[in-house]
């Protein structure tokens, strides 16, 4: 009892008060008190039950039929919320409490644990009507509780009605996440917005006919009206998965409205109730939704009061960065023809109005791919056996075919040749197995390759006789595999086999090109990040192994890209194709870089375009086709950092709206709260002054939260001006920039001076000097 925390009742609610406050003292040296029983009072002098008895006194019935077992109120208070915080089980959190009361075995209390567990499901619940108001309602009951009724709202969402100014259907845009049809209707149900973003991972398949599913589902669905304003998009982290079509057109970064958005909300609620599977995992269905809703419920009141820093430190991220976006794309501009900019940005709003329109972002000037490639030369096989020509000598394994599974078995020794040389002295035997199991499937499907070649390249086995003999044998990605590139003029052969390998060649080399490029511009984005925004070890280990990853894809896209280039030299001298070597130029290291990144020691001033983005698909391409293709380049680096600029732009606005609806939501709902306070019903006297008592709470709690925020926020106004007046007067995000720069360095110099001086010398007294 003297440690309890107390509240103090202050003419219209409790406050949080304190024993000492009131003058408490602890007498030390005393024996500590004596256990109790308890006894029910039935003097007929009042009315009240066992049950009622019991709740007055903060302990919960185990049964509401004379009840034999209670857990006190702070005993299920601690439980709910270091389960919130630990995720720990009932079960874990029961055997605490029992190995408190005896830890020796000899005494082991009765078990309660079945008891324990309906318990804590019964106060959860009631906690949640409790919360939401339910209640002060004294006509419906819980069991008239409508759905979504007891969901906690979110402050800094728009609610017409609530939090949103006269007039917002002009002005306002909203964010759904749905993950099914029947969701997406039942959380829009009530809705009165007019523009919506929804994201999900597959929004990209699932938007495809949703509008003629959510009808057999419900026609009054506002996504149905007729002045609703949709686009879909897919999550920033998920987008990469996609294909590039998919990637330009469901992008948070290239949509309107969209701000610095990611559409990651749902999955980080989530990654927080993982811990929970080895709980959730063991019940049943009811339990387990009940589980995740409560669990839920905290994370998102988490959110909620923590909306002041959130929200701030979006306002800062956003204010800190735009002039920097801005002004980039400005300079950007000031380099360009002013007619051909107005065409773009025409074409740009043009798809922002109508996603139907060409997408601006995608690159209109076209590379062969390898499927491609082997569809249309399968095509042209099934057009030669219509006409009964079969140059084919296996059933199985047409001459394309042939072709194909040699370029593919040429990556697979490719990509066993990296994993071989990642094995050291030290390797597990797990690594070790996992490469020799590579190592006999290739050279299972050598086998096979050897003996197909021959039907259609008989030469071929005299080709392998008359190789050098080596002491050991080589190795699978060692071993040549005489396609058409390799055997060249040495041997006669069908030169229908080259043409083949020669168009499929060509797209490789152009898809290793591409693959170079979009790896090359991730990379650029990844180091940005990192150097930009990441601190810590954790953190920065993270970032150094995703960009590792993107190396690997970098150097496999270069080995591929220097292998298909050799090949088509071979192949245009064999069947005298010329100006491949022009096409195909020789990829050497300081030509792989981004479109942002020089040579090694070339300056801003002196920076070319590595020649790997102005290259087109054709050999004979004239000056003017090469400058359209550098232009589509550009083109298309143009409309992102114009999205860029304008995302960023858009996030200080849409921050700074979602405070100010932060604030009128605490002013209604406190207004709600007094409502109840003050709503008249058929309650008896005793109840009606404890929740008169429960509601003026509330209304304060949204006051003082309220208050808390409009605090933080004060300074809100200063960083919108700071940031508007760097875009209108790049002068001064230069000078904060060059500040920003001194400091660092000013820092950096004194560590290491620091780390650098010399030790300070010694003084010795004159009695200790030796004699001259």
């Amino acid at each position: 009892m003297p440690f309890h925390r107390i509240e103090l009742w202050n003419g219209s609610h409790f406050v949080k008060s304190s024993l000492k406050s009131l003058g408490i003292r602890i007498q030390l040296g005393h024996p500590a008190g004596e256990s109790v029983g308890l006894d029910y009072c039935g003097c007929g002098r009042t009315s009240t039950g066992q049950v009622e008895q019991l709740l007055e006194r903060r302990l919960y019935p185990a049964t509401v039929v004379n009840p034999k077992t209670a857990a006190t109120f702070r005993v299920l208070e601690l439980f709910e919320l270091l389960q919130y915080e630990s995720k720990l089980s009932t079960y874990e959190f029961y055997q605490t409490i029992s190995r408190l009361t005896d830890n020796t075995g000899l005494d082991t209390p009765k078990d309660r644990y079945p008891t324990l567990l309906r318990i804590v499901h019964q106060w959860r619940h009631l906690k949640m009507l409790k919360r939401t108001g339910r209640g002060h309602d004294p006509f419906r009951g819980a069991s008239e509780t409508r759905p979504g009724e007891c969901a906690l709202l979110c402050p800094p969402c728009p609610h017409p009605g609530i939090n949103l100014p006269d007039g917002w259907e002009n002005v306002e845009k909203g964010l759904s996440y749905c993950y099914m049809d029947y969701i997406t209707v039942l959380s829009l149900q009530l809705c009165l917005l007019k523009m919506f973003l929804i994201s999900y991972d597959i929004a990209c398949q699932w938007f495809i006919n949703l509008f003629q599913r959510i009808t057999r589902i419900d026609q009054s669905c506002p996504l149905l009206q007729p002045d609703v304003e949709i686009r879909f998009l897919v999550p920033k982290f998920h987008l990469p998965a996609h294909i590039p079509t998919c990637r330009n057109r469901f992008a948070f970064m290239l949509t309107p409205g969209a701000g610095l958005g990611d559409g990651e909300a749902p999955e980080r609620g989530w990654g927080e109730l993982n811990p929970l599977a080895t709980s959730t995992r063991e019940m049943g269905p009811g339990m387990r939704r009940d589980t995740l809703d409560y669990h839920f419920g905290d994370y998102n009141w988490r959110k909620m009061v923590r909306l002041g820093d959130s929200l701030l430190k979006k306002m800062v991220t956003a204010t800190s960065e735009v002039a920097e976006h801005v002004i980039a794309h400005q300079e950007l501009e000031a380099t360009l023809n002013a007619d051909q900019l107005r065409l773009w940005k025409d074409a740009v709003v043009a798809w922002e109005l109508d996603g139907s329109n060409p997408n601006p972002y995608e690159l209109i000037v076209k590379t062969p791919t390898q499927a491609a490639v082997r569809r249309q030369l399968v095509e042209e096989e099934e057009k030669a056996l219509a006409a009964g020509v079969d140059t084919s000598l296996s059933d199985e394994v047409s001459p394309a075919l042939l072709i194909a599974r040699g370029i593919d078995l040429e990556g697979e020794q490719r990509s066993l040749k990296t994993l071989t040389k990642l094995l050291w002295e030290h390797s597990q035997d797990r690594q070790i197995t996992r490469v020799k199991l590579r190592s006999n499937v290739l050279t299972r499907k050598l086998e096979e390759w050897f003996s197909l070649l021959q039907l259609y390249i008989p030469t071929s086995v005299l080709l392998r006789k008359r190789e050098p003999q080596r002491k050991e044998a080589p190795k699978p990605f060692e071993v040549k595999l005489w396609l058409p590139s390799q055997i060249g003029k040495s041997a006669s052969f069908d030169l229908s086999l080259a043409e083949i390998e020669y168009k499929l060649r060509n797209a490789q080399a152009h898809e290793a090109l591409d693959t170079l490029r979009r790896n090359l511009q991730i990379r650029a984005t990844l180091y940005d990040v990192k150097n930009r925004w990441l601190r810590g070890q954790g953190a920065n280990t993270r970032a150094l192994n995703a960009i590792a990853t993107v190396q690997a894809r970098i150097v496999a896209a270069r080995d591929e890209y220097r292998q298909a280039r050799i090949a088509l030299l071979a192949l245009s001298d064999l069947l005298d194709y010329p100006r491949v070597d022009q096409e195909f130029l020789p990829l050497q290291d300081q030509d792989i870089r981004s479109m942002t990144e020089g040579e090694p020691g070339q300056g801003e001033t002196r920076r070319t375009l590595s020649w790997i983005w102005r290259r087109v698909n054709a050999a004979d391409a004239t000056e003017q086709e090469t400058q359209a293709a550098i232009t589509e380049t550009i083109r298309v680096e143009w409309g992102k950092s114009r999205a860029r600029a304008q995302r960023y732009q858009e996030e200080i606005k849409l921050v700074e709206e979602e405070m100010n609806r932060t604030l009128r939501f605490f002013d209604w709902k406190a207004a709600d709260w007094h409502n109840k306070a003050a709503r008249p019903g058929p309650i008896a006297p005793e109840y009606a002054e404890g929740l008169k008592a429960y509601a003026e709470r509330q209304a304060a709690l949204c006051q003082f939260l309220r208050e808390s925020f409009k605090s933080q926020w004060k300074g809100v106004p200063s960083l919108i001006k700071s940031a508007n007046d760097e875009v209108e007067r790049p002068d001064l995000f230069y000078q904060r920039k060059q500040q920003e720069f001194d400091r660092r360095k000013k820092k950096t110099d004194k560590i290491f001076h620091s780390s650098s001086m010399p030790s300070p010398p010694v003084t010795v007294p004159d009695s200790t000097l030796p004699p001259v």
